[in-house]
């Protein structure tokens, strides 16, 4: 009984979870208040690109491939090697998205004591 009972208070919650994976393919975030930084997610979901602020180009400037740990959290990791240490691995944990806008908690994961951020992005 206490197991149905459990079930039946989280279906609520599960019935709106969204699928962040299918929201965000084949679609670019850009950084809140910039016109090129960001991410952009290939429509297959498998690869994305990394995008900095370059003047009138933007260009893609770190190919990543795509590891989904949830339907709200990303992993993204250097597809290609540039150094001989340990590729860059940035994880995303989607928190709202409304209309074209979404928050997004950039989780660290590289070497030192870092805060994760929150950081808002337009999709696009």
């Amino acid at each position: 009984m206490k197991k149905l009972l459990i079930i039946l208070l989280l279906l609520p919650s599960l019935a709106i979870a969204k699928d962040y994976k299918t929201i965000i393919s084949g679609k670019k975030l850009t950084y809140k208040g910039e016109n090129c930084a960001g991410v952009a997610f290939s429509s297959n979901g498998f690869y994305a690109f990394i995008y900095a602020e370059q003047g009138a180009k933007c260009l893609p400037n770190l190919s990543l491939r795509v590891k989904w740990l949830n339907n709200n959290t990303v992993m993204l990791v250097e597809r290609n090697k540039t150094a001989e240490n340990a590729p860059q691995v940035i994880v995303m944990q989607f928190k709202s998205i409304k209309k074209n806008k979404t928050t997004v908690k950039n989780i660290w994961a590289g070497w030192g004591d870092q805060p994760d951020q929150i950081e808002k992005y337009t999709i696009k």
